[in-house]
């Protein structure tokens, strides 16, 4: 057990310190990955609140536009020539 793993017994020292320099910086990095992807998945859940929230409201808006469109339509085939409409009936 005297005789050092790898070269010199100052090699082995440096070895040993630069593999756990390696493993700590790791650790760092994993966690500062860890964190940002956990932040990010918390503003998903807030956007798809939100958005939940905006299909409810296009589901109760959505008739009243059909309705509006058909009552374009029959505004612009209508016959009275006299009243123009712009570029809504081209």
């Amino acid at each position: 057990m005297d005789e050092p793993l790898f070269g010199s017994r100052e090699n082995n020292y440096r070895l040993f310190y630069l593999s756990s320099c390696a493993a700590v910086s790791s650790l760092v990095i994993l966690i500062a990955v860890t964190s940002y992807t956990a932040g990010t998945a918390a503003h998903i859940g807030v956007l798809m609140n939100d958005m939940s929230e905006v299909i409810g409201d296009m589901r109760i808006m959505l008739p009243d536009v059909e309705d509006s469109l058909k009552l374009l339509k029959t505004i612009c085939t209508h016959e009275n020539f006299t009243k123009t409409y712009g570029h809504l009936c081209d």
